[in-house]
């Protein structure tokens, strides 16, 4: 009995974090949006930077049991560069007489891009050996840890 009220104490509090988590995200998210109006940044480069945000904030909640993985940090990191580096060609060079683009025409690129960020950073965290019998398996390494 003590052992079932504990882990729903741990629940609990870990619900809390969660939504504690998301609603400072969501501030910071706002706050940011708020200055980029007030400096008159080109909305693409908004549409940019919320791009960027959102899918490795993703992961990094995804994941958020594994932060103290230096393997993780370091595969989230290559991500981002070239993450950054891709997207810097692409609004710079291919959107170059936009000032415009919506974050809802990118948000379909976001999905799709937080999927192989999921497997990228699922690879990183487990074992040399497990990532191999998935892969040699077939099966989705990132598929379904979060849920």
């Amino acid at each position: 009995m003590h052992g079932k009220l504990r882990r729903d104490r741990i629940r609990r509090r870990d619900s809390v974090r969660g939504w504690a988590m998301t609603l400072v995200a969501a501030l910071v998210t706002f706050v940011l949006l708020l200055a980029a109006h007030n400096r008159d940044i080109p909305k693409k480069w908004v549409t940019a930077t919320m791009g960027t945000l959102g899918p490795f904030s993703f992961v990094i909640y995804a994941y958020r049991g594994r932060l103290l993985r230096l393997s993780f940090w370091a595969s989230l990191a290559i991500c981002l560069g070239v993450h950054i580096v891709v997207i810097w060609i692409f609004f710079q060079y291919v959107l170059i007489s936009f000032q415009a683009f919506s974050i809802w025409l990118w948000f379909p690129v976001m999905l799709i891009e937080a999927l192989p960020l999921l497997e990228v950073s699922y690879a990183a965290v487990t074992s040399g050996v497990e990532a191999g019998k998935q892969a040699r398996s077939g099966e989705c390494a990132a598929a379904f840890p979060i849920f």
